[in-house]
């Protein structure tokens, strides 16, 4: 009747009204509201809601608004990348060949940049060429996900005031046989070739290469930004103020040592990740722990919440057998053990919090954790990273390993640790063989 494919409350309201001898029925049709008229009213609602959904794109269903979010405040402030951030203006502000690809490694801020440009196009501190225009970003694999029951492709009806930023675009051609990286041509292309549509895109180095190599066609219709990882003193900038927010919203506070530490424990043992997103992912997991630490509740605390879980499945069960007598005094129960239960959260409450302050050692807990290496261990290779005996045995073994193999370092902390330059060498050695032999 209302071709709706959900139940709402208004299929509920209609069928309240039908029922004669319903009390609530009989309120509606002395106010004038019959059935008919509901259901009049009902289909209008229906039409309209119709309509304005008609009325956005696909695009705007699939994708996020980055650049409300910037508008809302959500968005974390973008420092330093002035290089690239100018740099996609420039390509965008273009005539021909104006949709932007980053290009980086993970973890070196690609998803920052693009929020930082979104930030700009929220305060209007953009070109005039690019006022009033909004970022949507989507990822490359809701990109080409099939939608609908058909499971029919999805079909780029983009705003003309939006500009499509797509996460991992250039990644698809590493993956599967490549049929990814084939429908996003098939999506993305003709509108890129015809101009009506602008895009920014993120991908890898690796995925850069595949890319040309799969899918000239779509890698011609972009302009390549490198994205380097950030150097010492950014990287820095970046992590104090993403501290800030990370004692805000875990409720801490991080020693300074315990930043030398995380930034001097990520360099060595997290080999797959950028500054800064090591160290802060670091400060990021110590903030965590420490909450969970102050958060857990007492045993006294669950035991009260699940006895009033109890109470309460109890007074459900008398009311649907029509037991008021009971409900009555199981509900009188439970007034009373929620009274004792606020009064000991205020108890709790009121005691000093534990766990509050990020220290140097928590940071290694945490680094061991991921190197599955004693708390010791870490500690004695920190403090050789201050005193640059670290450097001579990391370089004595970075002749015998491949780049990808430092990774083991990690693995090998206990040892290392402990041993002395000659010894690492006897390693590198050992390593060298290995390699030639296999």
């Amino acid at each position: 009747m209302l071709r709706s494919s959900h139940i709402e409350l208004e299929h509920l309201l209609l069928g309240l009204s039908r029922e004669a001898k319903c009390f609530a029925a009989q309120v509606m049709r002395d106010y004038g509201l019959t059935t008919q008229k509901l259901r009049e009213e009902a289909r209008r609602l229906s039409e309209a809601v119709r309509r304005t959904s008609e009325a956005v794109s696909p695009i705007e269903k699939a994708a996020h608004d980055l650049t409300r979010d910037a508008r809302e405040g959500k968005l974390e402030p973008l420092i330093g990348r002035e290089r690239e951030v100018e740099r996609a203006l420039y390509i965008l502000s273009r005539r021909t060949k104006n949709s932007p690809v980053l290009i980086g490694a993970a973890g070196v801020g690609k998803t920052a940049i693009v929020r930082g440009l979104a930030q700009l196009f929220a305060d209007g501190t953009v070109p005039p060429a690019l006022a009033d225009r909004a970022i949507l970003a989507i990822h490359a694999t809701e990109l080409i996900a099939p939608r609908g029951p058909a499971g029919k492709p999805f079909q780029l009806v983009s705003p003309s005031q939006a500009i499509l930023c797509v996460e991992g675009l250039f990644d698809l051609a590493g993956t599967g046989s490549g049929w990814g990286v084939t429908e996003a041509i098939r999506i993305l292309e003709p509108h890129l070739s015809h101009g009506v549509l602008q895009c920014i895109a993120t991908g890898t180095p690796e995925g850069l290469l595949l890319t040309i190599e799969k899918a000239e066609g779509l890698g011609r219709h972009f302009e390549v930004i490198r994205v380097s990882p950030s150097g010492e003193d950014e990287a820095l900038r970046i992590v104090l103020s993403a501290k800030e927010q990370l004692e805000k919203f875990h409720g801490v506070v991080f020693e300074e040592g315990a930043i030398r530490v995380a930034t001097a424990a990520s360099r060595r043992f997290l080999f797959g990740r950028q500054l800064p997103d090591r160290v802060i992912d670091l400060l990021d997991e110590a903030g965590a722990r420490a909450r969970m630490r102050r958060e857990t509740e007492s045993a006294e605390l669950i035991a009260l919440r699940q006895r009033i879980r109890r109470i309460t499945r109890a007074v459900e069960s008398a009311i649907a057998n029509l037991e008021p007598e009971k409900a009555r005094q199981w509900a009188e129960e439970e007034r009373s053990e929620r009274q004792n239960l606020s009064r000991l959260r205020d108890e709790l409450g009121q005691k000093p919090a534990q766990g509050s302050t990020i220290t140097p050692e928590d940071i290694l807990e945490v680094v061991a954790e991921r190197a599955s290496a004693p708390v010791t261990s870490v500690r004695q290779l920190i403090e050789r990273e201050a005193d640059g005996e670290w450097e001579r045995i990391a370089k004595t073994l970075a002749e015998g390993i491949s780049a990808e193999g430092h990774e083991w370092l990690a693995c090998l902390a206990s040892y290392l640790a402990g041993c002395s330059a000659e010894d690492a060498e006897k390693l590198a050695q050992a390593i060298r063989a290995a390699k030639t032999t296999r």
